[in-house]
């Protein structure tokens, strides 16, 4: 069952934002009328507390969490969020998850696509040869629209996990794609444009990639840095702070 509408609020990207602190990393907070969760926690305990705070995000009402992989600048802020909700069940790929356990955390490895909460869904670990990551993308179905994709560092390739989201939730439209793309190739991107109305590149996406988005498919960029919080409903989606 998809969710009626879907709040999202970057916690820490590489790009900062005034009033709020950053450093190298990924977060966001997601919310909705049946939860609100966690995906990844960037690197620093201290960037998650404190931009949580400033943004109104309360921690401890947190339902579940996502790992999208284990490299630190995902992982690294997890002790903040142990902290405010201590025991809160983590979906995890394969890997480490002694840390996470040591933290106070509930890690649940996810081995397969599937549904994982109401109307949201992962792909499941996909694993990048080259750069040897076990990887998985979280998508929420929201109602009238369709998924809203997020990656982490997309080592797999943004359009495959893209792909893969898109299966996983049963052939569904993927509306918006948000999230680290890992320094992309143009045609790489070409192949994400052809599947989602809307490209969002953060992270360790790189300039060049937000250039080439903006330049050739400018009715699909969207930008969002430390600090964006996006509404999305059936209606679209709209920015409430950029």
């Amino acid at each position: 069952m998809a969710v009626q509408w879907l709040r999202l609020v970057v916690l820490d990207d590489n790009e900062g934002a005034p009033g709020l602190v950053n450093e190298w990393g990924w977060s966001v907070y997601l919310e909705s009328p049946a939860w609100r969760a966690i995906f990844d926690a960037d690197t620093s305990p201290r960037v998650v507390e404190y931009n949580a705070s400033e943004l109104g995000v309360d921690l401890s009402s947190l339902d579940w969490g996502f790992l999208s992989h284990h490299h630190y600048d995902h992982k690294g802020g997890y002790p903040a969020v142990a902290r405010a909700r201590p025991g809160l069940r983590v979906y995890v790929p394969p890997g480490e998850t002694g840390d996470m356990r040591g933290w106070g955390l509930d890690p649940v490895i996810v081995r397969e696509p599937g549904r994982v909460e109401e109307g949201a869904y992962t792909t499941g670990p996909l694993h990048s040869g080259w750069w040897g990551v076990e990887e998985q993308a979280l998508a929420v179905e929201v109602e009238g629209l369709g998924l809203v994709v997020i990656v982490g560092c997309s080592h797999p390739g943004v359009d495959r996990l893209a792909e893969a989201a898109a299966r996983a939730a049963g052939g569904e439209r993927v509306a918006l794609v948000i999230g680290g793309f890992h320094g992309p190739s143009t045609r790489t991107l070409d192949r994400l444009a052809a599947i989602a109305d809307k490209i969002c590149p953060t992270h360790c996406s790189g300039d060049e990639a937000k250039r080439y988005v903006r330049e050739r498919y400018p009715d699909k960029y969207c930008g969002a840095r430390t600090g964006t919080i996006l509404k999305i409903t059936g209606g679209g989606m709209e920015h409430e702070r950029l």
